[in-house]
């Protein structure tokens, strides 16, 4: 769930830079292109995905851990294949049964979000982008709250794009000011000494690791309202601070760049690795009650990922990326 919460943050950073930067330099949004670009991107491995899960039989998607072990809802080609697979898990209350179905909610939100955004860019005024951006701010507040009293799910819960809007608006806020204001924007930051930049980074992990302590999820009380907002300062902050080409803080090299480039198949894959071992492991009778059998278990799913997510983007992906300059 943090990884989301990042994704999305990270997401709305990118997005509404591009938006923004194109909104202010010419006045309009190319609609065509930016969902053009986005589709290429997303929709082919998405809509492989859902294909195989349409179309392979139950008896073998039970067999080879391809479904929940705890359960879940079956396939509804309605919902899987439209990007309404999120709505259907908060009608439900419940997961996809079939991996990776069970990852592809935050596909849907994440798809309703270009909508929404592309959109709303097209018809905003540049001048009024920032006034925008924190009134997502509050449409989020609000619709988890009104969810939180129209919706008595004990499991499946804001799941739409209202209700994680604010994610995409922080990172959006700190994406306009680096448009409005570049060279403003990086004094500020280079003005930050290089230790209180590590002690923020440090500080950022210990929330992440000790979360359930220090920002317990608890959906009946008014805290749930507000922790993915202060989840998504902290995650726009810590963007915030590589943002000067001359930081002192640098997280790419040549293997963190490669992860981002298969990043998207990572995502998709690795609940595949991990579902595959959990039956192999039930089936063998093996339990993970110790460093061995676990180090086994984390090596095995994070190399497979890794492995078949290289493939898929050099085989597959990338196929489909070469048309995105074409799009006029």
């Amino acid at each position: 769930g943090i990884g989301v919460a990042f994704f999305f943050v990270l997401s709305g950073f990118l997005i509404t830079y591009l938006l923004a930067f194109e909104k202010k330099n010419t006045n309009r949004i190319n609609i065509k292109q930016f969902l053009g670009r986005r589709a290429l991107r997303i929709w082919p491995l998405f809509f492989l995905m859902v294909l195989i899960v349409f179309l392979l039989p139950s008896d073998f998607k039970s067999t080879y851990g391809l479904h929940m072990i705890g359960g879940g809802y079956d396939f509804d080609w309605r919902y899987s294949f439209t990007f309404l697979e999120n709505y259907r898990m908060i009608l439900t209350d419940n997961w996809p049964k079939t991996t990776p179905l069970s990852v592809f909610w935050s596909f849907c939100i994440e798809e309703h979000f270009y909508l929404l955004w592309v959109l709303l860019f097209s018809l905003i005024p540049y001048k009024h982008i920032l006034k925008f951006l924190s009134i997502s701010i509050f449409i989020a507040w609000g619709s988890r709250l009104l969810e939180q009293l129209i919706i008595h799910n004990e499991t499946i819960i804001n799941n739409d794009i209202f209700t994680n809007i604010d994610f995409f608006a922080f990172g959006g806020i700190l994406a306009y000011f680096v448009v409005n204001d570049y060279d403003k924007l990086v004094s500020m930051i280079n003005k930050i000494s290089h230790k209180l930049k590590l002690a923020y980074i440090l500080f950022v992990v210990l929330i992440i690791v000790f979360q359930n302590q220090i920002l317990p999820y608890n959906e009946h009380s008014l805290f749930f309202i507000f922790r993915p907002s202060i989840i998504a300062i902290l995650f726009t902050l810590l963007i915030a601070i590589i943002i000067p080409p001359n930081s002192s803080i640098k997280f790419e090299n040549k293997i963190t760049s490669y992860l981002g480039k298969i990043s998207y198949g990572l995502y998709v894959y690795h609940i595949l690795f991990i579902h595959i071992a959990f039956q192999l492991l039930l089936h063998l009778n093996i339990k993970i009650d110790n460093t061995l059998i676990l180090s086994a278990f984390i090596i095995y799913t994070l190399a497979g990922s890794i492995i078949l997510s290289a493939i898929s983007y050099h085989y597959f992906e990338k196929r489909f990326l070469k048309y995105r300059e074409r799009i006029k």
